[in-house]
C-alpha cells in the first residue's frame, strides 16, 4: 500500500458532471476536508475513463485516493480498476463497491419530506413525474413516493416517460406530459424528482392551461436556485446536502490514511489486492436538509399583501421567540380568519411556518458549527430543550446528537 505524505497529498474527484451546482458543491466539500489535512483536491472531468488514461491518473505522485461521483448511470469505475488506491463513492449504482464507502442521498427521507410539504395543503390527490431518462435514482424516487402516498390512503397518479426521447431532449417529454397534466384532478399535488424535471412540469402546465399553484402545487428536489427561479412561479425544492456528501467521501479517505494498524486497513480495503470480491456494504445515507419554499407550493387560495408581510416577519423573528399570538396582534384579522387565509395562501399553518424557520436554523447550527446542543433551543426560539427535541424528532425521526453525527462538520 502506497503511503501519502499527510501534508502534500492529492485527492482526485472523478466525475462526468463537472459543471452542475451539485458537482461544484461536492467539490467544495472535498476541498473543505482536504484543507484540514493540508492536502490538495483536484477535479478530473471526463466523458469516459479509458484504462490507459486512468492508469496514468492513478500514478500521480502523492495521490491519497479518489472520490468517484457515480450518480450518472454510465459511470463504471468499480474498485478493482483502482488496484491498491483507496476510493470512495458518491451515489454509485453500477455494481458492487465492496466495502468501500458509498454515500447516497436518502430516497425515503426525500420522498417523506416531499409528501409532508405537499400534504400540508390537504390536496385531494397526488402525482409524481420522473426523469425522461432511465436513471435508477429517478425510478427509486417515483416508486417510493407512490408507496408513501398509497400508504396514506390517497390516490397517486404516475407519469410514464416511456416513449419519450432518451437523448436528453425535453420537447417530446413536455408534449406528452401536457395532456397528462390536463387530466389530473383540480388541486392535485405534484412531486417532480428533480429541479430539471420540475421546470419541464411548469412548461407542460402552461401548455395544459393548469395554473401553478392554484390548480397544481409543485415541489422538486436539489434546490438549484437558477433552475428553480427560471420559471414563473418559482419552484419550491428540497435542499440536498451535496457539500456534505463531498466532505464525507473525502473524510472516509482520510480515515483510511490515518488508520494505524494493518487490520483496520485491511477491513477498509476489503482485501490486500483491492479485488471486487468483497461483501457489498450498505450505502451510507445522507438526509435532505430542508424545503426551500417558493410560490409553487403557496396553495390555491388568496394571495393578499398581509400574507407576504406575515411571512417576512416570521423569517425575521421566529428565532427570537415569535409566537402565533404575537404575530396575529400585528394584523387586523380574527385568529380564525387569519389562520384560514394563511393556510390557503401558503399551504400550511402559521405555526408550521414558524417551526420550519426554527428547525432550519437548528440544523444549520448542528451541521455548520460546534455550538453545544443544549444552547441551540434558546438560539432558535424554542422555550426549552424538550420542545426543540420533540419537534426535531417529529421532523427528522432522530435526535439532534445523532443528526449531528451524521451531518455535522
Amino acid at each position: 500500500m502506497r503511503e501519502a505524505n499527510s501534508h502534500s497529498g492529492i485527492v482526485l474527484y472523478l466525475t462526468k458532471d463537472g459543471v452542475s451546482p451539485s458537482c461544484t458543491a461536492k467539490m467544495s466539500g472535498i476541498r473543505r476536508y482536504c484543507l484540514s489535512r493540508g492536502w490538495n483536491a483536484e477535479l478530473v472531468f471526463r466523458e469516459d475513463f479509458p484504462a490507459a488514461e486512468l492508469s496514468g491518473i492513478l500514478n500521480r505522485p502523492g495521490l491519497v485516493g479518489c472520490v468517484v461521483d457515480g450518480v450518472s448511470n454510465n459511470v463504471n469505475l468499480p474498485p478493482r480498476r483502482f488496484q491498491d488506491i483507496p476510493v470512495t463513492y458518491i451515489g454509485y449504482m453500477r455494481g458492487r463497491t465492496g466495502n468501500r464507502p458509498n454515500f447516497h442521498f436518502n430516497t425515503e427521507a426525500i420522498v417523506e419530506t416531499a409528501f409532508r410539504e405537499l400534504a400540508a395543503s390537504m390536496p385531494p390527490c397526488y402525482a409524481v413525474v420522473g426523469h425522461n431518462r432511465p436513471f435508477r435514482w429517478s425510478r427509486q424516487r417515483v416508486r417510493a413516493f407512490r408507496d408513501i402516498v398509497r400508504a396514506s390512503g390517497s390516490k397517486c397518479f404516475s407519469f410514464s416517460s416511456r416513449g419519450c426521447s432518451g437523448d436528453g431532449a425535453w420537447d417530446g417529454f413536455v408534449a406528452r406530459l401536457a395532456p397528462w397534466l390536463a387530466k389530473l384532478p383540480e388541486h392535485c399535488a405534484v412531486f417532480a424528482v428533480s429541479d430539471q424535471v420540475a421546470v419541464q412540469v411548469a412548461r407542460a402546465a402552461r401548455a395544459a392551461v393548469r395554473h401553478i399553484p392554484r390548480s397544481l402545487t409543485l415541489v422538486s428536489v436539489d434546490n438549484f436556485k437558477e433552475l428553480c427561479e427560471s420559471v414563473e412561479p418559482p419552484i419550491s425544492s428540497i435542499q440536498l446536502d451535496f457539500e456534505r456528501a463531498g466532505f464525507l467521501a473525502a473524510r472516509a479517505l482520510g480515515e483510511f490514511v490515518a488508520a494505524k494498524n494493518a487490520k483496520t486497513r485491511k477491513d477498509f480495503a476489503g482485501s490486500a489486492s483491492f479485488t471486487d470480491k468483497t461483501t457489498t456494504s450498505a450505502p451510507i445515507l445522507i438526509d435532505p436538509l430542508l424545503v426551500v419554499r417558493r410560490k409553487s407550493t403557496s396553495g390555491h387560495g388568496r394571495h393578499e399583501k398581509f400574507i407576504a408581510e406575515a411571512v417576512e416577519i416570521i423569517r425575521r423573528e421566529a428565532c427570537a421567540g415569535l409566537t402565533v399570538q404575537q404575530l396575529l396582534e400585528r394584523f387586523p384579522h380574527s385568529r380564525r380568519n387569519f389562520e384560514r387565509r394563511f393556510r390557503e395562501a401558503r399551504g400550511h399553518s402559521v405555526l408550521d411556518e414558524i417551526l420550519s424557520v426554527r428547525l432550519e436554523a437548528a440544523t444549520s447550527l448542528l451541521a455548520q458549527t460546534d455550538t453545544a446542543i443544549g444552547a441551540i433551543p434558546d438560539m432558535c426560539g424554542f422555550q426549552s430543550y424538550r420542545a426543540l427535541d420533540f419537534h426535531f424528532r417529529s421532523r427528522f425521526k432522530m435526535g439532534m446528537g445523532m443528526w449531528r453525527k451524521r451531518n455535522g462538520r
